[in-house]
């Protein structure tokens, strides 16, 4: 019975040393590549075409800067003055937006790039080849822009289809305040962060104030300068996938 024990103990250490290693070993894999960079960084060292982006990383542009990189058929680009943490996830990619605007395009198969703003959370539709762009207006504010496809953007309790062609300002139920960066799909996300509630009451472009229990969703004109910048990505993508 004693040998049994001991035996069953050495079985389950074995396997939490396989778990970990598994873990480390995903952790250094890379999980993207720099297609273009201008004025970029990762933490704070500068960042060059062709170099490698691994899960975790802290992307930046400065001002004037830019920051395209490519994850397999999945592309990203941060626009200047922006930043964000990558991370890897069963999906593909999920990005954790920290500041300014953050490009998208994704082919519409089984990999998917989904970005966390504040406590907005943008999800392509997989089905569908997708591009468009989520921009942090202020900590209770996101923009997003479907330029192609469309995406599902949730805050709180409330989501909503955005549909091709389209822009809204969401109003986030919460300003968040990061004591950690962690993934934003970690099962215990929401502990390494405090919340901050966003006032129920905003004001749009000379337009009523959105009152308490109304919708956090406002239709907006597209942003022509993202349009653009969202058009060259996918050129970009379409280029590079082409054989």
């Amino acid at each position: 019975m004693r040998l049994l024990r001991v035996a069953s103990i050495a079985l389950l250490n074995l396997a939490a040393v396989g778990s970990a290693f598994s873990q480390v070993q995903k952790q250094t894999q890379p999980l993207g590549m720099v297609a273009k960079a201008v004025k970029a960084q990762v933490g704070s060292a500068d960042l060059s075409e062709g170099a490698t982006v691994f899960s975790g990383d802290y992307l930046s542009t400065g001002d004037g800067g830019s920051l395209l990189v490519r994850f397999g058929t999945l592309s990203l680009e941060l626009e200047p003055n922006s930043a964000a943490h990558v991370y890897r996830a069963p999906y593909g990619v999920v990005a954790e937006l920290d500041r300014g605007t953050a490009v998208y395009s994704t082919p519409g198969n089984q990999q998917n790039l989904v970005i966390v703003a504040s406590d907005v959370r943008v999800t392509p539709e997989l089905t569908l080849s997708d591009l468009g762009s989520v921009s942090i207006d202020n900590p209770c504010n996101v923009t997003v822009h479907s330029q192609r496809g469309q995406a599902n953007v949730s805050t709180g309790t409330e989501s909503k289809l955005v549909e091709e062609g389209k822009a809204y300002r969401v109003t986030a139920e919460n300003e968040v305040s990061y004591r950690e960066y962690v993934s934003p799909d970690t099962n215990d996300y929401h502990s390494y962060h405090a919340h901050k509630p966003c006032a129920p009451v905003k004001m749009a472009k000379g337009k009523p104030p959105v009152a308490a229990g109304q919708s956090r969703f406002l239709l907006v004109t597209a942003v022509v300068a993202g349009a653009a910048t969202g058009i060259a990505v996918w050129k970009a993508y379409e280029s590079a996938s082409r054989p």
